[in-house]
């Protein structure tokens, strides 16, 4: 399997075509489809980044000598990166052009996907791990090259143009765009995490959202939703097992009635919890947005980072390190949102998220 999707003005391919056990592949395919339902897809022919996956990544290397730190790897010619939770090369002049290995450990227990909060077996896991360490920590590579960055918020466009929810997690993001969804006027550019550009621009990025059991008592046509779209077995682990974590992702395209690709930004909402009882809202300045969420977006990529930066500590490492990467990251930021309307709405904490969006429109900030 072969696939490309868009990433701002250009692609990203995925390619199990590597992957010699038949089973891992049809599992791995599974998984890898999962994970970029939401994503649009392409026919570009040259993609600007590439992941290609393996049963057999030890065939690759070509190289004898390496530098070594830990169980990384770097020669002239080569990267090799293994530590518990991954295993990955890189030709150096190929540096966006990522060979993942994959293995398939299933034990009988691991393969119940019923005990897992996210319902994935362990093959699944392994996608949902290259996902946050590997393909954002590239795909933040690739943007900041471009003068690019993510940053941690939801946006949606309306009448031509980007607002943005920017928040740190579990303070309504997401919920919001539930919220949103049900409004014709509304076209979904991202949640969770928006790729904006030095020109003010947002741009579309198509991971699912996540619904956890405590939305379908706020959004009870979420419900609905589900009954469509959940297999039985999940249906029956939402059902028994009480536990607020629980995990359905949704695809965009199954929630709004259309997307938007890019938009001109046009308002930034930073929101953030408080212990008073009512919403509450101010002006903030362009350095006090800045200052709030670029620490956001370096916590939400941690793990990231500290591959980016064992992979930088290496001799001769074309890698930034993430200070480097954030400090690039903040120009962009400040670029971003030069001229835009900044608003900063203090949120109760474990509020309902409609009485969230009735006040954003009593206040202005959802045109």
């Amino acid at each position: 399997m072969i696939q490309k999707y868009k990433h701002m003005n250009s692609s990203f391919l995925v390619s199990t075509n590597d992957i010699k056990d038949k089973f891992l592949c049809a599992k791995i395919n599974y998984a890898l489809n999962e994970a970029f339902k939401g994503f649009i897809k392409t026919k570009d022919e040259n993609p600007a980044l590439s992941f290609i996956f393996t049963d057999h990544l030890y065939s690759f290397i070509t190289e004898k000598d390496f530098y070594k730190v830990k169980d990384i790897r770097l020669s002239e010619k080569q990267i090799h990166f293994k530590d518990l939770e991954l295993d990955f090369l890189i030709n150096t002049n190929e540096k966006y052009k990522v060979y993942i290995n994959v293995s398939d450990q299933e034990t009988i227990k691991s393969s119940v996907r019923f005990f897992s909060k996210a319902f994935k077996n362990k093959v699944e896991g392994q996608i949902i791990t290259f996902y946050y360490r590997i393909f954002l920590l590239f795909t933040q590579l690739w943007n900041v090259e471009h003068n690019a960055s993510y940053l941690h918020a939801s946006a949606v466009d309306v009448d031509e143009g980007a607002v943005l929810f920017s928040a740190d997690s579990g303070v309504g993001k997401s919920a919001l765009l539930f919220r949103l969804s049900q409004e014709k006027s509304y076209k979904f550019i991202a949640d969770d995490l928006t790729i904006i550009n030095a020109s003010s621009k947002a741009y579309y990025q198509g991971r699912s959202l996540s619904v956890k059991p405590y939305h379908l008592g706020y959004f009870p046509f979420l419900i609905e939703k589900l009954k469509k779209l959940m297999g039985k077995m999940q249906r029956f682990q939402w059902k028994i097992i009480s536990d607020s974590r629980l995990i359905y992702r949704l695809s965009p395209n199954k929630l709004f009635q259309k997307s938007s690709e890019q938009a001109k930004i046009k308002r930034v909402v930073h929101l953030c919890s408080h212990t008073k009882d009512a919403f509450e809202i101010k002006n903030i300045s362009k350095d006090e947005l800045v200052n709030s969420a670029l620490p956001i977006l370096i916590n939400e990529l941690f793990l990231a980072n500290n591959r980016l930066n064992t992979l930088a500590s290496l001799p001769k490492s074309f890698f930034p390190s993430s200070q480097v990467l954030y400090s690039k990251s903040r120009t962009i930021f400040e670029n971003a949102i030069n001229n835009v309307d900044i608003k900063l709405v203090l949120v109760p904490n474990n509020s309902d998220p409609n009485l969230l969006y009735e006040f954003l429109k009593q206040e202005g900030c959802l045109n």
